[in-house]
């Protein structure tokens, strides 16, 4: 880019020649102004006093006062370059960073932000950039979590499935129905993995395919607890129902909805102590704008800290980096929960506090 493509330059320039016309067009009324109203003093004067309407000193205070009148108007000229130069300088400084940053962005470097010392609308961009560099910055870092949690959670499996292989065809392993059954396990739990983050895409694209049907959410709940009863039984965890009878049918998809009702359950199961409570909570509430159906599963477990609240929903986020797998399953099951809740229009909420339990809630509108 030229300096007269320069924003300085344009601008500059433009102010400059609007001042030369101010200052042009005001020099030209006031020597017009000055020569009329002077002369027609001079002539009413000349014709009282019978004398010569201009003499010498006339002319000398003619031409004083158009001196003067022309050194007002150039340094009036320089003083409007001046300011118009530094005015505009400050003003382009602002873009000119943005653009450098704009710049180290387009190269990878996430997180770039520029310094803010501006109100006006120039400031206001500059926050926006700030806001969306450190929101790319955290996409990056997540995009690489993502990928290193995947690759994680897909070596073991195929670890083992190539362990088991490699141990059979040397006869270390029996070709047995036990050990196919055990490949077939891991082969199961890859093409699970694979699905689940084959529906997050899909989910998150808005190009999930969903099969609504009229449900009755209660029946779901009702249903999902009492397979779930052994296991609670097992566990001593107290499990109670609370269902409003009020609640109409909701159009949703069955099996999506009974993948997140007993995720929300398992993990009740995984993390909460024995002998603990649980309540499944269902009810219709009313508002000066429309009806929303409400579920909520509580526990009186250990809660989760306020630091890992926010990042609950996040792919393969484990409030303990240390936990394994069969302790804290594979780390996307919220995350699915929630794009599932998402994609039949409903919301999906936690609220926990360390140390006396957690609450997640799930809202549908009712249409």
């Amino acid at each position: 880019m030229t300096k007269y493509h320069s924003l300085v330059f344009r601008l500059t320039g433009i102010i400059f020649f609007l001042f030369i016309m101010t200052i042009g067009i005001l020099l030209f009324l006031v020597n017009y102004q000055m020569d009329t109203h002077f002369s027609h003093y001079l002539y009413n004067h000349s014709m009282e006093m019978g004398m010569a309407m201009h003499g010498m000193a006339e002319e000398i205070y003619v031409s004083s006062v158009h001196r003067s009148l022309l050194w007002v108007g150039a340094v009036m000229i320089l003083l409007s370059v001046f300011i118009s130069w530094a005015v505009i300088r400050r003003f382009v400084q602002s873009l000119q960073d943005l653009t450098e940053a704009v710049r180290h962005i387009e190269a990878g470097s996430f997180g770039e932000t520029v310094l803010v010392d501006r109100q006006d609308e120039v400031g206001l961009l500059a926050q926006s950039f700030n806001a969306m560099s450190q929101k790319l910055q955290y996409n990056d870092t997540m995009r690489r979590h993502l990928f290193a949690s995947i690759a994680h959670e897909l070596r073991t499996p195929l670890a083992i499935i190539q362990g088991n292989l490699e141990g059979m065809i040397d006869n270390v392993i029996p070709a047995d129905k036990k050990t196919f059954l055990s490949l077939e396990d891991e082969v199961l739990r890859v093409s699970r993995l694979v699905q689940n983050l084959r529906d997050l895409s899909l989910a998150e694209i808005n190009e999930l395919e969903l099969h609504s049907q009229p449900l009755q959410v209660n029946d779901l709940l009702r249903q999902a607890v009492s397979m779930l009863e052994p296991l609670f039984e097992e566990k001593q965890l107290h499990v109670r129902l609370s269902m409003d009878d009020g609640i109409p049918l909701l159009s949703l998809d069955r099996d999506r909805m009974n993948q997140v009702i007993y995720n929300l359950l398992n993990n009740a199961l995984r993390y909460v102590s024995p002998e603990s409570s649980v309540l499944v909570h269902s009810r219709l509430r009313t508002t000066d704008i429309r009806q929303r159906v409400e579920i909520s599963i509580a526990d009186s477990g250990p809660g989760i800290s306020r630091r890992d609240v926010p990042h609950i929903f996040e792919y393969f986020y484990r409030a303990d980096p240390s936990r394994n797998r069969k302790s804290g399953g594979s780390g996307i099951g919220l995350a699915l929960a929630r794009q599932y809740v998402i994609s039949q229009g409903g919301t999906i909420r936690v609220r926990s506090i360390e140390g006396k339990g957690t609450i997640f809630t799930i809202c549908f509108p009712v249409l």
